[in-house]
């Protein structure tokens, strides 16, 4: 059970940080409840600064950390994770004694997941996560950080701020872009401090979101404010999960190795037959 939960979180992983993929984008309409730039005066047009304050430059990062996943049954594992900016995510699952038992990288256009306990491996074009929606490297390494950011257009910035609204909720800073995806949109919320709190994705004429990324442990950074810790509750083959991640001692700017190889004799699987395990 726990090898194949071991499966599982590297599954997971995957579809998480391709969350974005469960929205369909909307053509253009003449729709002035989506398309409206207006500034909400609820709030001071420096809030905007302010979070852009927040977000620093980097090129890599890697770090330690911890996953815990709830899929029906519990599993636990230290991880290591590596990222270059725009380019590559990588993300190693050691349960035990720092032994690599299965990987997952991200690249532009490729999905790479080896599961080294049972030999066999993925590798598919990361377009069977997205759903043909512009998700980059970039969104989910920014969704991973803590970062707000425009799906497609990177992370939020001074030629951005037109793109989206700023308003109080609930005694939360709501930053949210303008352009709508069908079904649903998703917003970024602030505390007072201008620490990030949650990306909520929420059904157009909902107030309930139906996808929350939270976050917690938001720290400074040489790369900014980055969140530590997030939890999610997503659901993989129609089953529910519940994920959290944490990482700790961030390294950043140096070196960092993304290992695409898959070992001699391992077995290639499709993404379809991967995802099968949820259903078991």
């Amino acid at each position: 059970m726990r090898n194949r939960l071991a499966l599982a979180t590297v599954i997971a992983l995957a579809t998480i940080m391709s969350s974005c993929g469960v929205f369909k984008k909307v053509q253009a309409q003449p729709d002035t409840t989506t398309t409206n730039p207006t500034i909400p005066n609820t709030v001071a047009t420096d809030s905007r600064d302010g979070i852009i304050a927040t977000l620093g430059d980097w090129q890599t990062m890697q770090t330690g950390g911890n996953i815990k996943l709830n899929a029906g049954s519990s599993f636990s594992s230290a991880i290591q994770m590596r990222m270059v900016r725009d380019q590559a995510i990588f993300i190693s699952l050691r349960p035990v004694l720092g032994i690599e038992v299965g990987k997952l990288i991200i690249t532009a256009d490729s999905l790479y997941a080896v599961d080294k306990v049972h030999k066999r491996y993925v590798a598919e074009k990361v377009s069977i996560l997205t759903s043909g929606v512009p998700v980059t490297v970039s969104d989910v390494q920014d969704m991973f950080l803590g970062r707000p950011f425009i799906i497609g257009n990177g992370t939020y910035n001074e030629q951005l701020k037109p793109e989206m609204t700023l308003e109080t909720e609930s005694g939360s800073i709501v930053l949210a872009p303008i352009e709508k995806y069908k079904g649903y949109g998703y917003a970024f919320s602030f505390d007072k401090s201008l620490r990030i709190k949650a990306l909520n994705i929420t059904p157009e004429g909902s107030s309930t979101a139906a996808y929350q990324v939270k976050y917690s442990d938001v720290n400074s950074t040489k790369a900014g404010n980055i969140a530590h810790a997030i939890n999610v509750d997503a659901t993989v083959e129609k089953k529910k999960i519940a994920f959290s991640l944490s990482y700790k001692d961030i390294e950043w700017n140096g070196k960092v190795k993304i290992d695409l190889d898959v070992p001699n004799n391992y077995r290639r699987m499709n993404a379809k037959d991967l995802f099968s395990i949820f259903s078991n």
